[in-house]
């Protein structure tokens, strides 16, 4: 190795803060190699849980925790940590990472970095895990393109009338086909997905993303900002592969994913969570058709 790297963890916080705290206890205590610092940013959790981490965290040098003044969503939230590290502690490597996330090797740091002189990548993503043993690296082989976009959005925009009608009816708690087969539809987009191999130009998944010092050099923001929820892996792909940067899938690093911890924290009910996702997958597909219609534009022509 060369001389040793800087690395800033970024830890997305809302509610759920003993969950957080196991995330930023499995950096402290599992990685003994590497340097590194953690910055917890708040999404304004409404519970004060915050504040308390705060106070948690106020005698330890190597943490430092962010308050957002609202609820700014996962891309405009990860930024405003990016961010703030970049301009304050100067990392080498970022690591952004979902606050349900544990650490699994003691050498996590020292294994990006020797990919990193190996592979030259400017994004990484390790084998993720599930409390099931389920891998979910990488997301998806290929991206969207804007056939895929457009039918997102007249879908979801037929689910969310769907899910109106059953409300009205009083339906909530019966007849599922069309949450079931959406389920189905992305367990089946998820299955036969190499996982064993290193792989470039595939869409990570979002619950630990390792920003380069490649990457940290060029760019301002670690994702688009339009977005609050969802797609933000398959934006950042593909303005990757506009800009001729290397995004690479590598197995020999892993990570434990509790999954969808604060989405569930926010939730009243299971009606209430699938229109939310509705309601956000739709939205984010029209930021995803912007940005490829503005790059078209910027190419003088269509983007696909």
């Amino acid at each position: 190795m060369m001389n040793e790297m800087n690395f800033v963890f970024v830890v997305l916080h809302y509610c759920a803060p003993e969950m957080t705290a196991e995330c930023i206890d499995s950096i402290r205590k599992r990685i003994i190699y590497g340097s590194y610092r953690i910055v917890i940013v708040d999404n304004a959790s409404p519970d004060g849980s915050g504040i308390a981490l705060q106070e948690r965290y106020s005698g330890c040098a190597d943490v430092h925790v962010l308050l957002n003044k609202t609820n700014e969503g996962f891309a405009r939230g990860n930024n405003a940590g990016y961010r703030y590290a970049v301009e304050n502690l100067h990392p080498d490597f970022l690591i952004a990472i979902n606050n349900d996330v544990l650490m699994l090797q003691s050498d996590f740091l020292a294994r990006i970095e020797s990919i990193y002189y190996e592979r030259n990548f400017h994004v990484l993503g390790p084998d993720i895990l599930n409390p099931d043993g389920e891998r979910r690296n990488p997301h998806r082989i290929r991206n969207f393109t804007k056939k895929d976009l457009h039918r997102i959005v007249r879908n979801r925009t037929m689910i969310l009338l769907y899910l109106r009608m059953k409300r009205l009816l009083h339906l909530e708690n019966r007849i599922h086909f069309v949450e079931d087969w959406d389920f189905q539809r992305g367990e089946n987009e998820r299955s036969g997905i190499e996982r064993d191999r290193p792989q470039e130009d595939v869409v990570l998944q979002g619950s630990c993303l390792i920003f380069s010092p490649d990457f940290l050099k060029k760019e301002k923001e670690a994702f688009c900002p339009d977005t609050f929820l969802w797609l933000e892996e398959e934006i950042l792909s593909y303005q990757c592969k506009q800009k001729g940067y290397r995004i690479l899938y590598h197995p020999s690093i892993r990570v434990l994913h509790q999954e969808e911890v604060s989405t569930k924290s926010s939730s009243d009910s299971a009606l209430k969570k699938y229109e939310f996702f509705s309601v956000q997958l739709r939205h984010s597909a029209k930021v995803m058709l912007r940005v490829m219609d503005e790059k078209g534009r910027a190419n003088g022509g269509a983007a696909p």
